[in-house]
């Protein structure tokens, strides 16, 4: 694992009504133990007892890694942070840019080549790690013109919300036709100018309940 200093991480207790937390990576040491900061909820420290069992997820880069740990020490008071125990087994999901997953994401137009055109409207209709099909009622270039896109999305796996802007090439322009030949929207095939490890993360969490 590519663990850094500060990164997010998930805690999922066990029980009858497992739950999800998320803190920040402390320190770690290979083999030994990882520190993070006690979760908080509200003000106050999530209810956590020595010896329990936590699965934990994070995300590093363009993979998915999750493990189990034992709580070793829970300390409040005056820095409150725990210890895990270094996990034995890890199951790495690697996030594959060429994943394509039906969704229905809205999205702002930022810029264009072809001049001001309106910021709402517009969304994804599926989603991979290299493109998108963006569709909206305008025609927004030609192939090979480049895009300016805004996106807001909820991770899961960090429990934050993501505000990117990303770039994109138009690979495609296609009129949308109801049964009487009028045109309700403009279908664009895009390609973004480069994979951003957030959407690799969206796309995997949007294709399980799918999967389920």
């Amino acid at each position: 694992m590519d663990l850094r200093i500060g990164q997010t991480v998930q805690l999922i207790t066990h029980g009858p009504q497992p739950s999800k937390h998320y803190t920040r990576l402390i320190g770690y040491v290979e083999q030994e133990f990882i520190m993070l900061r006690v979760p908080m909820e509200n003000g106050w420290a999530v209810s956590l007892t020595q010896g329990q069992t936590l699965d934990v997820r994070v995300f590093c880069g363009v993979a998915l890694y999750e493990f189990s740990c034992r709580l070793q020490t829970l300390l409040l008071n005056p820095r409150n942070y725990m210890l895990l125990s270094f996990p034995e087994h890890i199951r790495e999901t690697r996030l594959r840019s060429h994943e394509r997953v039906k969704c229905a994401l809205p999205v702002s137009v930022l810029k264009t080549s072809a001049g001001p055109v309106p910021q709402v409207g517009f969304e994804f209709q599926d989603l991979s790690g290299g493109g998108a099909a963006l569709v909206g009622p305008q025609a927004l270039g030609e192939p090979e013109q480049s895009l300016e896109l805004a996106l807001d999305f909820h991770l899961a796996a960090t429990g934050t919300t993501e505000q990117l802007v990303l770039g994109a090439d138009i690979q495609s322009v296609q009129a949308v036709r109801n049964q009487a030949g009028q045109v309700t929207a403009y279908h664009h095939g895009i390609r973004f100018h480069e994979i951003e490890p957030r959407i690799l993360l969206l796309v995997n969490e949007l294709q399980k309940p799918r999967a389920q």
